[in-house]
């Protein structure tokens, strides 16, 4: 799974949790995370959902920051929606479009019969190995990964579940596991008072790798991440904090940055 994909999922898959355990009727919620690697600021993440009883709607922005604004340029949007229909989760449209890896990328994907089509790729990557139709099959997207947890969440206050996971490229096996109850990390900003509950969750590349690449074994392994959620009035459980292991790069975190706002 690439950086941006498993900043979203990560992210995403804690955070969406929040409205379901908010007591106020559902509003757009707007959330801001700095993202740290080995100590240094390297990225920039917000994300703006609101989650209805039939439905969902997601955006999210993710730009370089910190030291790897000075020395890369990413810029990429990601819409995500999906309705609900009983305790299954349906997506309808997928789209990320911005500047990655030295070019502009677009990625765009609808559903037909539970199967993400792809309608938009660009550029095509003929180095990676496709995903076919019957590994796809019953996949969900980064973003609706994760309203997997709502359900969840609404009928017993756990976050467990699991969800393979296509992105347009590659295919990634995820499991959330928990609530347990735990306290606030360290160096968190002073709006943080606690108590938090954590999720444990984990993801690995099963489909949609670079051909005869070096790092294969790197993507096949299966890599541990956690969220730690925090109940702020008026909009519930917000994910202050995410860490998770990237193949490559090491661990990365995700801190919220401000206090989360609903409109």
């Amino acid at each position: 799974m690439s950086r941006k994909s498993l900043v979203a999922a990560a992210i995403l898959l804690s955070l969406f949790c929040s409205q379901a355990l908010a007591e106020d009727p559902p509003g757009q919620i707007e959330t801001r995370y700095r993202i740290y690697t080995h100590g240094f600021h390297v990225a920039d993440a917000e994300a703006n959902y609101r989650l209805l009883p039939w439905g969902y709607g997601i955006q999210t922005h993710l730009t370089a920051g910190g030291l790897l604004g000075w020395l890369v340029r990413m810029d990429i949007n990601t819409t995500a929606s999906g309705k609900f229909e009983g305790q299954n989760i349906v997506p309808l449209q997928y789209d990320s479009r911005g500047y990655s890896r030295g070019t502009q990328r677009h990625i765009a994907m609808s559903y037909r019969d539970h199967t993400p089509v792809i309608t938009a790729l660009s550029p095509e990557e003929s180095d990676r190995e496709p995903v076919g139709d019957d590994l796809r099959h019953g996949t969900i997207d980064t973003l609706s990964a994760a309203a997997l947890l709502i359900n969840s969440m609404q009928k017993d206050g756990k976050c467990n579940g699991s969800a393979n996971v296509f992105d347009g490229l590659r295919l990634t096996a995820m499991e959330a596991h928990g609530p347990f109850s735990a306290a606030l990390p360290d160096g968190m900003a002073e709006f943080m008072k606690g108590p938090v509950l954590r999720c444990d969750f984990s993801g690995h590349q099963i489909a949609g790798f670079v051909k005869d690449s070096r790092h294969l074994d790197q993507w096949k392994a299966v890599h541990p991440g956690a969220a730690w959620f925090e109940n702020f009035p008026g909009i519930g459980l917000v994910a202050v904090r995410v860490e998770f292991e990237h193949p490559k790069i090491g661990k990365l975190t995700a801190i919220l940055e401000s206090p989360p706002k609903k409109f």
